[in-house]
């Protein structure tokens, strides 16, 4: 398992090495930038951008710029470190790289950047994990009654109730949920994370509700519908047979034998509904402003703010390796045959 983290680990390197190359060079050849979002002003003169792209180092080639990104100003030549006016004006507020954790200043609030992305990511992990813990909760039961059901109404209701569900946009839910128990019965808030001045844990839980029930309605369906099939196919199997001819009682033939084998797919799912958790906070935190990772995503696009944007996604894509990775570490404790350092001869 050590090999296989390790191999692991340089393969992730690698991979966000170049995923940061290919988002970079995009974000920097897209069109407009945080220069073209300025009002037009009759008094500002060509000098003033020039000035400040030199200020936020657009004035060099995109090379150039993902070197200083990516490893710092002090790798480049000293002829283009002392070109920035950042450099000439306060040698501190130079980026270091994110070699060394550094993701630059912020074009707009000029701020570390870090420092930004730190402060939202305990609002997406709250609402990641919720949502999460709701689709497991809610996924696991329903998928065991349907299987143990098949062919009956309780199938049947979940299965059409499922299907409708997935035919309807999640954020339409969510926006028809917030008119409606949010504008109309007054029952949970409309948007934000705490009360102001009242930021309590009910206060907390009373916000996240909502947003973590919507999150999760992709993850409880995908865990219904991947374990009635899988717990379909196991029932038929010789040794389920085998243990209900031996005497054992329901409970125990489902529980040690049944669930242990169909909950493999479910563990290797595991990591998709993660990453679809972190990856749609974008969506469902703005529709219910939640003050998280994604919505400040959502912002730095608009406000063209590169730095952050690209800060959000090595920190993201870094997140979604480490889940992946973890996924397979549960693979293998789940099932004892499972062994990644195992070679064949």
């Amino acid at each position: 398992m050590t090999r296989y983290i390790v191999r692991r680990g340089l393969q992730s390197i690698f991979l966000m090495w170049l995923g940061t190359l290919i988002v970079f060079t995009i974000y920097q050849a897209a069109p407009g930038g945080p220069l073209g979002l300025m009002e037009p002003d009759p008094s500002r003169k060509p000098e003033d951008f020039a000035r400040l792209q030199r200020v936020y180092g657009l004035d060099r080639s995109i090379p150039v710029q993902y070197i200083a990104w990516a490893f710092g100003e002090d790798w480049l030549p000293a002829t283009d470190f002392w070109q920035s006016g950042r450099c000439m004006t306060d040698v501190a507020k130079c980026t270091q790289g994110i070699v060394r954790l550094d993701f630059g200043r912020s074009f707009q609030g000029q701020r570390p950047v870090i420092e930004m992305i730190v402060e939202r990511m305990p609002a997406t992990f709250a609402l990641a994990f919720a949502s999460l813990l709701v689709s497991v909760l809610i996924g696991i039961p329903l998928g065991i009654i349907a299987a143990l059901t098949r062919g009956r109404w309780p199938d049947n209701v979940i299965r059409i109730s499922t299907v409708l569900m997935n035919t309807v946009p999640e954020w339409w839910i969510g926006l028809l949920l917030l008119i409606i128990l949010g504008g109309y019965l007054k029952l949970v808030p409309l948007s934000g994370i705490c009360e102001i001045g009242n930021c309590t844990p009910q206060s907390f839980l009373h916000h996240l509700l909502l947003p973590a029930t919507v999150a999760a309605i992709g993850g409880f369906i995908s865990f219904s519908r991947i374990l009635r099939f899988e717990m379909l196919e196991v029932l038929n199997m010789d040794y389920v047979r085998t243990a209900k001819a031996k005497g054992l009682s329901q409970r125990a033939v489902m529980w040690r034998h049944v669930l242990r084998n169909a909950i493999m797919p479910f563990v290797t799912g595991l990591g998709g509904i993660l990453l679809l958790a972190l990856s749609g906070s974008v969506l469902f935190e703005t529709v219910f402003s939640w003050p998280g990772m994604g919505r400040l995503f959502i912002q730095s696009v608009n406000a063209r703010d590169f730095p952050v944007m690209m800060g959000i996604f090595v920190i993201s894509s870094f997140l979604g390796i480490i889940g992946m990775l973890m996924v397979d570490i549960m693979y293998s404790v789940v099932d004892p045959r499972v062994r990644y350092d195992r070679t064949v001869s």
